[in-house]
């Protein structure tokens, strides 16, 4: 049996491991969350990939929780986030 796992799975288990280290109620942006996925990925990822399925993670967050309008905890400005509440 062959597993075969998309840009997404990839991206949102980089973004639970990112957020995983931050304190509870800390929000990352998308824009911060793609810059630091791109760190955390080898180097064959395109930024363009990354956006693509940041979004997609962004609308369906999973087990990540999308939290109101707030300062981003690494860039500051005040757009959209996920975060972990536990």
């Amino acid at each position: 049996v062959t597993v075969t796992y998309t840009t997404e799975d990839f991206v949102r288990r980089a973004v639970g491991r990112l957020l995983g280290i931050r304190r509870r109620g800390d929000g990352i942006c998308s824009a911060c969350l793609v810059g630091m996925t791109l760190e955390r990925l080898h180097t064959g990822w395109r930024r363009s990939e990354i956006e693509l399925a940041m979004g997609k993670v962004f609308t369906i967050p999973g087990a990540l929780d999308r939290l109101p309008t707030g300062p981003c905890a690494r860039c500051k400005r005040s757009m959209p986030c996920l975060g972990r509440s536990s």
